[in-house]
């Protein structure tokens, strides 16, 4: 303490005035007087006030353009960003971003200012820089300094060096994202900076659509790498990278994305994919990234995303693609007019429910749960055939003979769909399903299945088609909000029936409405050979 409080030059050098000494092993303790004690408290509280930190001074963009300047501070609006990348002449990580704010942007009152001013960030290792996966996020930098690049002024910023950033989401919230350092400060003048950005960068994006073109213009020009804005159909987890299926109205593409950015897209999201590039030896079907190339996801609320959405559910959508969309798109409707007066079902965990506890006298009850797995595992035997008068159920191979492909069903009967649906929630332990049952015999499941077979025996095309469903409704983000009527079984434990079901997507965008039958005994039909679903 007392070299502390000489190097603050508030302590005399004669440390025998003060008590304060380190002992030696087995010395005995230094007695210390209170009154030398509280003078100690006193010089040190002085030496805080004279080191009390200064407020940050904060300069608009078009400010830090003007000239060459040190420790420069700044709020500003992310319009674009690269991944991390390793330079070998510095022996350090970079990522170069495009800045915006109320003076320096595409819309700003100054016609001579640029639309953006080019930050470029170091760090000794990638997790060192800010991970920016929104267009608009809201960065705050400390200590930078604007250098000339080629007759162009931009911001360097050295994280190793004296500078430190924040990312605040575009959107609402005062809590960083992520930060540089343990400690950042946040006055309230702070508080007051980030309502100002955020109107901002609301309007201007409400104005303003982000640069790019479209996948089938790129696949003609080929140019060297492009930008363009997409709608993420699907997210597969792969060994070494996530593979995106990807959208943008005139053409379907798939990206590899590299298993570090795990968890950057979502499906059924506007992304913005920056640098990237047709792969020639996949027939224009595959997107490459370079080492700079990033996809940034785009706020629902921006013009861009908005057009983009409109252009997908528009009708001038080519039909190809048109067909391959209606497999990933929720179907529109109103989910409270579907459930009606089960609305105010009770929630309830699966565990729980079919175990029978806590039901008490109410007849309909809600579960929230994921399809893990379907059975049986071919498509082809989920179709069976039901005779229309008797009801009795007969497989496919009961009713075809010959050869199938130009068989039809005979007169008097029709095609249901009858499967197992292996299902889960957070009550459930990981090693462990529940066994629903699939039945439309009477109807009710049509459109969660919502493929027609007609009267012919089932086609290659239809096959493939539920192959599609089968993966879309298995997918982890997929979750199934039932509403089951609870119904007893001759003095054993009550089985359960589906009346109403909402395919509920996580990322809380569109619902899809469907309607299904849950079955908790072997047969459909058979309610005197009921049982409660088992672990599987």
């Amino acid at each position: 303490k007392i070299e502390a409080l000489q190097y603050l030059n508030l302590a005399p050098t004669n440390i025998t005035q003060y008590p304060y000494r380190m002992q030696k092993k087995g010395s005995p303790k230094k007695i210390t007087s209170k009154k030398a004690v509280s003078k100690s408290k006193t010089v040190a509280s002085k030496g805080k006030e004279a080191f009390k930190r200064k407020e940050y001074v904060y300069s608009t963009l078009k400010e830090i353009l003007s000239a060459e300047k040190d420790r420069l501070n700044c709020y500003a609006v992310v319009l674009d960003c690269s991944a991390p990348y390793y330079m070998e002449k510095t022996a350090k990580y970079l990522c170069t971003l495009k800045l915006i704010d109320e003076t320096v942007c595409g819309n700003s009152k100054d016609k001579s200012a640029p639309e953006y001013l080019t930050a470029t960030m170091f760090a000794r290792t990638a997790d060192e820089l800010p991970p920016i996966t929104k267009v608009g996020t809201i960065l705050r930098i400390h200590r930078a300094q604007t250098k000339k690049h080629k007759d162009i002024m931009q911001l360097n910023c050295d994280v190793n060096i004296k500078a430190s950033w924040i990312i605040f989401d575009p959107v609402d919230g005062q809590s960083p994202i992520a930060k540089k350092g343990k400690q950042f400060t946040f006055t309230p003048l702070d508080k007051i900076r980030l309502k100002s950005i955020r109107k901002f960068l609301k309007e201007h994006f409400d104005k303003t659509e982000l640069e790019g073109i479209t996948l089938k213009e790129a696949e003609k020009k080929k140019p060297k790498d492009f930008d363009s804005l997409c709608y993420v159909l699907d997210v597969k987890t792969k060994a070494k990278a996530e593979r995106i299926k990807l959208c943008d109205g005139t053409k379907i593409v798939k990206l590899d994305l590299p298993i570090t950015r795990k968890g950057v897209v979502v499906p059924l999201e506007v992304v913005r994919v920056r640098g990237v590039d047709f792969d020639p030896k996949k027939k224009f079907k595959y997107l490459t990234l370079s080492e700079y190339s990033s996809v940034l996801r785009v706020p629902g609320d921006f013009a861009s995303a908005k057009a983009l959405l409109k252009e997908i559910n528009g009708p001038k959508l080519p039909e190809d693609i048109k067909s391959e969309l209606a497999l990933y798109t929720p179907l529109k409707g109103d989910a409270t007019k579907l459930l009606g007066s089960h609305k105010g079902a009770k929630l309830m965990k699966l565990k729980d429910l079919c175990s029978g506890k806590s039901l008490g006298s109410a007849k309909y009850f809600k579960v929230n749960v994921n399809v893990v797995e379907v059975g049986p595992k071919d498509p082809l035997d989920w179709i069976c055939v039901v005779e229309k008068k008797t009801g009795k159920q007969l497989k496919l191979d009961e009713v075809f003979t010959g050869k199938k492909p130009k068989a039809k069903l005979p007169e008097g009967m029709a095609y249901y769909f009858k499967m197992q649906l292996f299902v889960k929630d957070k009550s459930v332990a990981d090693s462990n399903m529940y066994i629903l049952f699939l039945c439309t015999v009477e109807g009710k499941g049509a459109e969660f299945i919502n493929v027609d077979l007609g009267r012919d025996y089932p086609s290659d095309e239809t096959l493939k088609k539920l192959k599609k469903i089968y993966q879309m409704i298995t997918r982890p983000w997929m979750k199934m909000d039932l509403i089951v009527e609870s119904a007893e079984a001759a003095g054993k434990q009550p089985v359960f029936f589906v009346v109403d079901t909402e395919l509920n997507i996580q990322v809380n965008l569109q619902l899809r409405l469907i309607t299904c039958l849950l079955y908790t005994s072997p047969s459909p039909r058979d309610l005197s050979t009921s049982r409660m679903p088992s672990s599987a």
